[in-house]
């Protein structure tokens, strides 16, 4: 039984692989559960086996990449004098790292912003979207209300104001750098753009 369920995780796996290599190539939309499956090496029906519909299979690959901010949030926190500022400049940084240096991170938030057409109706890829975007706000909502809390908010500055901020910088910086790596370096110039705004929302210590 153990074997069976590694080799169907396995399956599964390959499967979200050869989703990543299709859709990148041809777009969400243009992509065929044939040629995902072909790209696998298997058949359509391997694909319903694990995933209900393109959709599930598109949300399941973007589950496999997104950032676990709950728990890097709850480890920073948990660190003695944990400074509410700090942490949150910590999960930036994260962000940073983690896309910097992750291929298939590279690779989906490729699709996402660049190989995903936007038609209206399409509300199947927007809600796998949606998914992930509103359970990071819900982290950063947190981290701004701690900060609040601590008296570390700059008069004016709500949590619902620093955590829309944050993430209305990191969707234009991750939209920017994916389409143009070159533009601009991102592990060396974009740390001292993140400060500068929290500068501009943060108190300092004391």
């Amino acid at each position: 039984m153990r074997r069976t369920k590694e080799e169907a995780e396995q399956t599964r796996n390959l499967l979200l692989d050869a989703a990543e290599k299709v859709f990148l190539e041809q777009g969400v939309s243009r992509a065929s559960l044939e040629a995902i499956a072909r790209e696998a090496g298997m058949t359509r029906g391997a694909i319903y086996w694990h995933f209900r519909d393109k959709a599930a299979l598109y949300g399941a690959m973007l589950d496999r990449v997104r950032l676990p901010l709950e728990r890097l949030r709850d480890e920073f926190v948990r660190e003695p004098d944990a400074d509410p500022a700090e942490v949150i400049e910590r999960l930036c940084l994260a962000a940073l790292e983690t896309l910097a240096g992750d291929a298939q991170v590279q690779r989906v938030y490729t699709i996402v912003f660049h190989r995903r057409e936007r038609e209206a109706d399409n509300q199947v890829w927007r809600d796998a979207e949606l998914e992930g975007r509103r359970r990071a706000a819900r982290v950063m909502l947190e981290c701004f209300q701690a900060a609040q809390a601590a008296g570390r908010l700059r008069p004016g500055v709500t949590p619902e104001m620093g955590q829309l901020t944050l993430e209305l910088y990191f969707t234009g910086l991750f939209y920017a750098w994916l389409l143009e790596p070159e533009y601009f370096d991102l592990l060396k110039d974009t740390p001292a753009m993140i400060r500068r705004i929290l500068d501009g929302l943060l108190l300092p210590p004391g």
